[in-house]
């Protein structure tokens, strides 16, 4: 990873500032962007210029995009991978969902992610070379009560990621997806302390316990590296087994 560069969005907290760690600390000159003015206290102990810079947008303006990898080549000069982890929550069933809440949803989590990775291939393409990849959710492969917005976005992400494979596959362009399970993160840590949803969660989670940021992290980072030069239109799971077994780690040995 050393040397490249790579635009990491939603990298104020949780997921996305341990994927910008992560990267920064495998040689990476990383472009941060949030909605945030700056990253969280904490977050970001390995920011340091000029490996790292920070931008900060709401990319569900139309023009965000553009902006962000203007920002990229302005600082570092080139791109080599754009990892479209920002996202928005608060999703409901479809019964109760209004259309603002739905577009809101699917402009940030689905629709940056098209105008970030249009942008970015304008640059790759040239090179025949860059990675993309998407972060989306278990609830886009699997259903779970209501996250209607939530779930269609990242379920799109999954066929977005299938789709941009195939196109860009043969021009020397990877693009794969990350599909996490329960991570504790501030976002996550009070539906934690609901014992339902953590009942339905953890309980079915061989592993017994929450993911960290740090566990997208490392996959991220095996996604976008030359360990990973063979795999393109892959989407992983990272949930601990929760969505193959259903099996609390309380079960016992056999």
């Amino acid at each position: 990873m050393t040397g490249r560069v790579a635009i990491v969005t939603g990298a104020a907290r949780g997921i996305g500032a341990a994927i910008a760690r992560r990267f920064l600390r495998d040689g990476c000159r990383v472009l941060m962007v949030d909605q945030q003015d700056r990253p969280e206290p904490g977050t970001t102990a390995d920011f340091r210029e000029p490996q790292a810079a920070y931008l900060s947008c709401d990319l569900a303006h139309p023009e965000a995009a553009d902006h962000a990898i203007h920002e990229a080549l302005e600082r570092f000069g080139q791109l080599d991978i754009l990892v479209n982890n920002a996202g928005v929550g608060g999703a409901r069933s479809v019964a109760v969902t209004d259309d603002a809440s739905w577009q809101r949803i699917l402009d940030v989590n689905l629709g940056a992610a098209f105008r970030l990775s249009r942008a970015s291939l304008s640059h790759m393409l040239p090179r025949k070379s860059g990675v993309i990849l998407h972060i989306s959710s278990i609830y886009g492969i699997v259903g779970y009560s209501g996250t209607a917005a939530y779930a269609a976005s990242k379920a799109a992400l999954i066929g977005l990621t299938h789709q941009m494979a195939a196109d860009y596959g043969p021009q020397g362009i990877r693009v794969n997806a990350i599909a996490p399970g329960l991570i504790e993160t501030q976002m996550t840590r009070s539906r934690l302390e609901d014992p339902v949803y953590r009942n339905l969660m953890l309980g079915g989670t061989p592993l017994g316990r929450p993911g960290q940021p740090d566990d997208i992290a490392g996959a991220a980072a095996f996604l976008c590296s030359e360990d990973a030069s063979f795999i393109t239109g892959e989407v992983l799971r990272v949930d601990g087994g929760w969505s193959a077994t259903r099996i609390s780690a309380n079960v016992g040995q056999i």
